[in-house]
């Protein structure tokens, strides 16, 4: 496999390939930093579970049927963060259903790791309708439930799914390939927490020919979560 790290997108065309996925995200005012850093409420489970029922703090909860914080082992060590619940998602109440739950069922028990045993949440805990941008506010009203979710799991491990989940996270205009380099490097970080780029289990069900690369991320994976050196 080649080592080539792809150039970064110019404006536009990063717009032309979140339009061609019918969602778009924009700079936040706020910096990532200050995002990481903003104050949050100590909530148990149960209560932040039901904040995120009743939450109504952007426009998604109007086409919502329901939201959905998230799924999977609440102490688990490897922690995934999508995007946002898909419109399948929001019909049957589990995120990552379907398809996707398959594929991704299946990947890791490649690397003898259960689902059951990993928790898999989102940035945004509403889905998005099929022709919608995404804006600062919906980011930002969201970002409060991860870092109480990051702050109840402790997990040794982030995995950031997807190209536009990890530009809506960091606010960069990157590609999935320039993201998914920095694995090699200096690892990133949110929360003092080491953090990982690869794939959504939509992207790979759309673009198979991906799932080579995301299988030797998922080595990689397994290779840090044994090394006992994070």
């Amino acid at each position: 496999m080649s080592s080539h790290t792809a150039p970064p997108l110019d404006e536009n065309t990063r717009r032309y390939y979140l339009d061609a996925m019918g969602v778009q995200c924009w700079q936040l005012r706020e910096t990532p930093e200050k995002l990481v850093e903003q104050d949050i409420n100590n909530l148990t489970w149960p209560q932040l579970e039901n904040d995120i029922q009743g939450c109504d703090h952007c426009q998604l909860h109007t086409s919502r049927n329901q939201s959905i914080s998230g799924r999977g082992n609440k102490n688990a060590d490897l922690l995934f963060i999508l995007l946002a619940p898909t419109q399948s998602d929001d019909k049957s109440g589990q995120l990552c259903d379907g398809e996707a739950n398959t594929l991704l069922s299946k990947m890791l028990s490649a690397i003898e790791i259960s689902i059951d045993d990993v928790y898999i949440t989102s940035l945004l805990k509403c889905s998005v309708p099929a022709v919608h941008t995404v804006s600062p506010n919906e980011i930002q009203s969201c970002n409060n439930y991860l870092q109480q979710q990051l702050q109840l799991i402790q997990p040794k491990l982030v995995v950031v799914l997807g190209e536009t989940a990890n530009q809506c996270l960091f606010q960069k205009t990157l590609s999935l390939d320039d993201f998914r380099a920095m694995n090699a490097g200096s690892p990133q970080q949110i929360n003092s927490i080491p953090l990982f780029t690869s794939y959504s289990p939509e992207e790979l069900l759309k673009s198979p020919e991906n799932k080579r690369n995301a299988w030797s991320d998922l080595q990689q994976i397994k290779k840090i979560l044994g090394s006992g050196e994070i």
